[in-house]
């Protein structure tokens, strides 16, 4: 099983602007490359992009074992500055993240983020005293994720957490 290089624990509090997909995981990922292309579009479009400030992030809204591939919610955002004055338009729309997380710090093949997430619900949440929290969990993409089978990226894992 994959392990983290190391895990944190922090708050975070984050402008985001997001497209929002519904049906299985297979369908989101053929679909992905559009929804990022349309999320960057608006950011260019609205100067909303922070060379190296910037982050890219993959949010889960539904759990797989509970709900119906059909119905899954996953959505693809980015980070805009907190004074940025965003008018929704289209399948954009703006939201905030904050809360306590825990923070699993990767270095992933496209291979093994099934693993990633089953690490930071099986091995770290349920051995942890931390208590997991209502709120969205997401993947943060510190490096572009990887594009063959063979390549590796750094993508943090964040858990809501009390």
């Amino acid at each position: 099983m994959i392990e983290p290089k190391s895990i944190t624990t922090m708050e975070v509090n984050l402008k985001i602007i997001y497209v929002r997909f519904r049906g299985s995981y297979s369908d989101f990922r053929k679909n992905s490359r559009k929804m990022f292309k349309e999320l960057f579009d608006f950011g260019t479009k609205n100067d909303l992009i922070v060379p190296d400030e910037t982050k890219v992030l993959t949010m889960y809204d539904d759990n797989p074992f509970i709900t119906a591939d059909k119905n899954l919610r996953t959505s693809v955002a980015m980070t805009v500055p907190n004074e940025a004055n965003v008018i929704e338009d289209g399948n954009v729309c703006l939201s905030r993240i904050s809360g306590k997380f825990g923070v699993g710090h990767f270095e992933l093949s496209p291979k093994e983020y099934g693993d990633a997430w089953k690490y930071m619900y099986d091995k770290w949440l349920l051995k942890n005293p931390e208590q997991s929290r209502d709120a969205v969990p997401f993947e943060l993409y510190v490096t572009d994720p990887p594009k063959s089978f063979k390549g590796h990226s750094q993508t943090d894992i964040y858990i809501p957490i009390n």
